[in-house]
């Protein structure tokens, strides 16, 4: 991999930005936490999709439970066949590495899930790096993963652009001084995702290819070195 100096790095969510998962993630925490004898509405579930488990626990039920998380992580394993890649995402990655930047991921999920998401996506192959849920103490919102993968890739945050779908990756990313453009397939309003933060707001992956000259991508990955 070259080093930060002669690349810049695009930090990609693979959960409602890649990959049509946000959904199914809602539906397992649901009957995760319904077992637990903590049932939630899915609205309720589906506003903190993108957070770490931890995280989600913490701020649904104000403290972190295992159990509830192996739950949630035995029914996700069950909609696994339901994975599929959303509009534009395996042509958007192919787009950031004809432009010479690092694809690199930047997400929640635990390790048990990433060779299928990864695999559904269907590009895998062109990934630079991974940086997943356990690959720091604290997971989405806050920027230990963003700051894991700045120090993993070399490449300062000057030199990064993160793509999201959750308020969660806007706010992360603004912790360690990365701008982020978001789409809407993970359910987040424009609204929602400017308010905290996000540069420019897309309706897909595949809308950000059909305005790719006038978006902040384009412009970001030709200032390379």
């Amino acid at each position: 991999m070259k080093t930060g100096k002669e690349r810049r790095a695009v930090l990609l969510d693979l959960d409602g930005t890649l990959l049509d998962t946000n959904y199914l993630h809602t539906v397992a925490w649901w009957r995760a936490l319904e077992d637990a004898g903590q049932r939630r509405p899915m609205a309720e579930i589906h506003r903190l999709i993108g957070m770490g488990g931890a995280e989600l626990l913490e701020t649904l039920l104000g403290q972190d439970d295992p159990d509830i998380k192996a739950a949630h992580g035995h029914y996700f394993s069950g909609l696994h066949p339901l994975i599929a890649p959303l509009p534009g995402a395996a042509q958007f990655v192919q787009e950031i590495k004809s432009q010479g930047g690092l694809a690199v991921v930047v997400t929640s999920a635990t390790k048990d899930n990433l060779p299928v998401l990864l695999a559904a996506l269907g590009v895998g192959d062109l990934i630079d790096l991974v940086v997943d849920g356990e690959d720091a103490d604290r997971a989405k919102p806050h920027p230990d993963l963003f700051a894991m993968a700045l120090q993993r890739t070399d490449v300062s945050a000057a030199d990064c652009l993160a793509l999201g779908d959750a308020v969660w990756d806007v706010q992360a990313a603004a912790r360690v001084g990365v701008a982020c453009v978001a789409v809407k397939t993970g359910g987040f309003s424009e609204g929602e995702l400017r308010a905290a933060g996000a540069v420019a707001v897309y309706q897909s992956c595949a809308d950000l290819l059909a305005h790719w000259s006038a978006s902040p991508l384009a412009d970001f990955l030709s200032q390379r070195d």
